[in-house]
Protein backbone atom coordinates (compact mmCIF):
# COMPACT_ATOMS: atom_id res chain seq x y z
CA UNK A 1 0.00 0.00 0.00
CA UNK A 2 2.85 2.37 0.83
CA UNK A 3 4.55 1.59 -2.49
CA UNK A 4 1.27 2.07 -4.34
CA UNK A 5 0.62 5.43 -2.65
CA UNK A 6 4.18 6.61 -3.28
CA UNK A 7 3.98 5.56 -6.93
CA UNK A 8 0.67 7.36 -7.35
CA UNK A 9 2.06 10.57 -5.80
CA UNK A 10 5.18 10.38 -7.99
CA UNK A 11 3.05 9.87 -11.10
CA UNK A 12 0.80 12.82 -10.24
CA UNK A 13 3.79 15.10 -9.65
CA UNK A 14 5.43 13.86 -12.86
CA UNK A 15 2.27 14.61 -14.86
CA UNK A 16 2.13 18.12 -13.43
CA UNK A 17 5.82 18.65 -14.21
CA UNK A 18 5.41 17.46 -17.80
CA UNK A 19 2.32 19.61 -18.19
CA UNK A 20 4.29 22.62 -17.04
CA UNK A 21 7.17 21.85 -19.41
CA UNK A 22 4.82 21.44 -22.37
CA UNK A 23 3.07 24.69 -21.53
CA UNK A 24 6.10 26.69 -22.64
CA UNK A 25 4.32 27.15 -25.96
CA UNK A 26 2.11 29.63 -24.09
CA UNK A 27 4.99 32.05 -23.60
CA UNK A 28 4.45 35.43 -25.24
CA UNK A 29 0.73 34.77 -25.56
CA UNK A 30 -2.30 36.04 -23.68
CA UNK A 31 -2.09 32.91 -21.52
CA UNK A 32 1.45 33.58 -20.28
CA UNK A 33 0.23 35.04 -16.92
CA UNK A 34 -1.55 31.75 -16.23
CA UNK A 35 1.61 29.84 -17.05
CA UNK A 36 3.59 31.98 -14.61
CA UNK A 37 0.94 31.41 -11.95
CA UNK A 38 1.09 27.66 -12.56
CA UNK A 39 4.87 27.81 -12.19
CA UNK A 40 4.52 29.56 -8.84
CA UNK A 41 2.12 26.91 -7.56
CA UNK A 42 4.38 24.15 -8.90
CA UNK A 43 7.67 25.35 -7.43
CA UNK A 44 7.37 28.89 -6.07
CA UNK A 45 6.13 30.65 -2.93
CA UNK A 46 3.56 33.22 -1.92
CA UNK A 47 6.33 35.82 -1.98
CA UNK A 48 6.89 35.12 -5.68
CA UNK A 49 3.20 35.73 -6.28
CA UNK A 50 3.15 38.94 -4.23
CA UNK A 51 6.14 40.34 -6.11
CA UNK A 52 4.35 39.85 -9.45
CA UNK A 53 0.74 40.24 -8.37
CA UNK A 54 0.11 43.05 -10.86
CA UNK A 55 0.82 40.82 -13.85
CA UNK A 56 -0.85 37.64 -12.61
CA UNK A 57 -4.47 36.47 -12.46
CA UNK A 58 -6.35 37.21 -9.26
CA UNK A 59 -6.58 34.43 -6.69
CA UNK A 60 -9.44 33.57 -4.36
CA UNK A 61 -8.94 33.24 -0.60
CA UNK A 62 -8.96 29.46 -0.93
CA UNK A 63 -6.23 29.60 -3.59
CA UNK A 64 -4.18 32.05 -1.53
CA UNK A 65 -4.44 29.72 1.44
CA UNK A 66 -3.24 26.80 -0.68
CA UNK A 67 -0.28 28.85 -1.91
CA UNK A 68 0.61 29.78 1.66
CA UNK A 69 0.46 26.12 2.68
CA UNK A 70 2.75 25.23 -0.22
CA UNK A 71 5.09 28.03 0.85
CA UNK A 72 5.38 26.64 4.40
CA UNK A 73 5.86 23.16 2.94
CA UNK A 74 8.78 24.35 0.81
CA UNK A 75 10.33 26.19 3.74
CA UNK A 76 10.11 22.95 5.74
CA UNK A 77 12.12 21.08 3.11
CA UNK A 78 15.32 22.89 4.11
CA UNK A 79 14.67 23.85 7.73
CA UNK A 80 13.40 21.69 10.58
CA UNK A 81 12.80 24.63 12.92
CA UNK A 82 10.77 27.47 11.41
CA UNK A 83 10.43 30.84 13.11
CA UNK A 84 7.13 32.68 13.02
CA UNK A 85 8.88 35.82 11.78
CA UNK A 86 10.29 34.01 8.73
CA UNK A 87 6.98 32.34 7.91
CA UNK A 88 5.06 35.60 8.28
CA UNK A 89 7.45 37.27 5.85
CA UNK A 90 7.19 34.45 3.30
CA UNK A 91 3.41 34.00 3.49
CA UNK A 92 2.50 37.68 3.58
CA UNK A 93 0.49 37.28 6.78
CA UNK A 94 0.45 39.96 9.47
CA UNK A 95 -0.54 38.07 12.61
CA UNK A 96 0.65 34.95 14.44
CA UNK A 97 -2.96 33.82 14.80
CA UNK A 98 -3.50 33.80 11.04
CA UNK A 99 -0.21 31.96 10.57
CA UNK A 100 -1.17 29.30 13.12
CA UNK A 101 -4.45 28.86 11.25
CA UNK A 102 -2.53 28.11 8.03
CA UNK A 103 -0.23 25.68 9.88
CA UNK A 104 -3.22 23.88 11.42
CA UNK A 105 -4.80 23.53 7.97
CA UNK A 106 -1.50 22.09 6.70
CA UNK A 107 -1.65 19.48 9.45
CA UNK A 108 -5.30 18.71 8.76
CA UNK A 109 -4.55 18.18 5.06
CA UNK A 110 -1.75 15.73 6.03
CA UNK A 111 0.94 17.68 4.18
CA UNK A 112 2.82 18.73 7.32
CA UNK A 113 3.58 16.88 10.55
CA UNK A 114 4.92 19.32 13.12
CA UNK A 115 4.78 20.64 16.66
CA UNK A 116 3.78 24.27 17.24
CA UNK A 117 5.68 26.08 20.00
CA UNK A 118 3.46 29.11 20.58
CA UNK A 119 5.48 30.37 23.55
CA UNK A 120 8.69 30.72 21.51
CA UNK A 121 6.88 31.35 18.23
CA UNK A 122 8.45 28.54 16.25
CA UNK A 123 7.49 25.27 14.61
CA UNK A 124 9.36 21.96 14.84
CA UNK A 125 8.94 20.00 11.60
CA UNK A 126 8.79 16.21 11.81
CA UNK A 127 7.72 15.25 8.29
CA UNK A 128 6.39 16.82 5.11
CA UNK A 129 4.43 15.55 2.15
CA UNK A 130 6.04 15.13 -1.27
CA UNK A 131 5.98 18.08 -3.66
CA UNK A 132 7.30 19.21 -7.03
CA UNK A 133 10.96 20.15 -7.33
CA UNK A 134 12.65 22.36 -9.86
CA UNK A 135 15.59 21.31 -12.00
CA UNK A 136 17.84 23.39 -9.72
CA UNK A 137 16.59 21.48 -6.67
CA UNK A 138 17.14 18.04 -8.19
CA UNK A 139 20.88 17.99 -7.42
CA UNK A 140 20.18 18.89 -3.79
CA UNK A 141 17.48 16.22 -3.60
CA UNK A 142 19.76 13.60 -5.15
CA UNK A 143 22.57 14.50 -2.74
CA UNK A 144 20.19 14.25 0.22
CA UNK A 145 18.96 10.84 -0.93
CA UNK A 146 22.53 9.61 -1.40
CA UNK A 147 23.43 10.77 2.13
CA UNK A 148 20.32 9.07 3.48
CA UNK A 149 21.19 5.87 1.60
CA UNK A 150 24.76 5.92 2.95
CA UNK A 151 23.46 6.53 6.47
CA UNK A 152 21.08 3.57 6.13
CA UNK A 153 23.93 1.39 4.85
CA UNK A 154 26.15 2.37 7.78
CA UNK A 155 23.39 1.70 10.31
CA UNK A 156 22.61 -1.64 8.67
CA UNK A 157 26.27 -2.69 8.79
CA UNK A 158 26.51 -1.63 12.43
CA UNK A 159 23.38 -3.60 13.32
CA UNK A 160 24.66 -6.64 11.42
CA UNK A 161 27.97 -6.44 13.31
CA UNK A 162 26.06 -6.29 16.59
CA UNK A 163 23.96 -9.29 15.55
CA UNK A 164 27.07 -11.25 14.54
CA UNK A 165 28.79 -10.38 17.82
CA UNK A 166 25.72 -11.37 19.84
CA UNK A 167 25.43 -14.63 17.88
CA UNK A 168 29.07 -15.50 18.57
CA UNK A 169 28.64 -14.78 22.28
CA UNK A 170 25.46 -16.85 22.35
CA UNK A 171 27.23 -19.79 20.70
CA UNK A 172 30.19 -19.44 23.09
CA UNK A 173 27.87 -19.35 26.10
CA UNK A 174 25.97 -22.36 24.79
CA UNK A 175 29.25 -24.24 24.32
CA UNK A 176 30.39 -23.36 27.85
CA UNK A 177 27.01 -24.42 29.24
CA UNK A 178 27.23 -27.73 27.37
CA UNK A 179 30.78 -28.36 28.61
CA UNK A 180 29.75 -27.48 32.16
CA UNK A 181 26.77 -29.84 31.98
CA UNK A 182 29.04 -32.54 30.58
CA UNK A 183 31.45 -32.05 33.48
CA UNK A 184 28.58 -32.22 35.98
CA UNK A 185 27.31 -35.46 34.44
CA UNK A 186 30.83 -36.89 34.49
CA UNK A 187 31.23 -35.94 38.15
CA UNK A 188 27.89 -37.56 38.99
CA UNK A 189 28.90 -40.72 37.15
CA UNK A 190 32.24 -40.80 38.95
CA UNK A 191 30.60 -40.34 42.34
CA UNK A 192 28.06 -43.04 41.56
CA UNK A 193 30.83 -45.40 40.43
CA UNK A 194 32.99 -44.83 43.51
CA UNK A 195 30.10 -45.04 46.01
CA UNK A 196 30.05 -48.91 46.29
CA UNK A 197 33.83 -48.99 46.89
CA UNK A 198 33.54 -46.37 49.63
CA UNK A 199 30.68 -48.26 51.26
CA UNK A 200 32.69 -51.53 51.14
CA UNK A 201 35.78 -49.87 52.60
CA UNK A 202 33.66 -48.35 55.35
CA UNK A 203 32.18 -51.78 56.21
CA UNK A 204 35.64 -53.39 56.44
CA UNK A 205 36.80 -50.63 58.73
CA UNK A 206 33.84 -51.19 61.07
CA UNK A 207 34.56 -54.94 61.20
CA UNK A 208 38.18 -54.38 62.19
CA UNK A 209 37.12 -51.97 64.88
CA UNK A 210 34.61 -54.47 66.20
Amino acid sequence: QLCSAATKQWYQRRVRAELLENCNVLLNTEYEPYLKLLSIFAAGTYKNFAENVGSLPELSEVELTKLRILTILRMSSSERVLKYSDMLAETGLSSSRDLEGIIIQSIQHNVLDCKIDEANEQVFVNQISGYNVTAEQQDFLLESLEKWSESCRTITESLQNDVNSATCKLKANAKEAAEFQKAVEAAKASVKKEKPHREASSAKSRKRLA
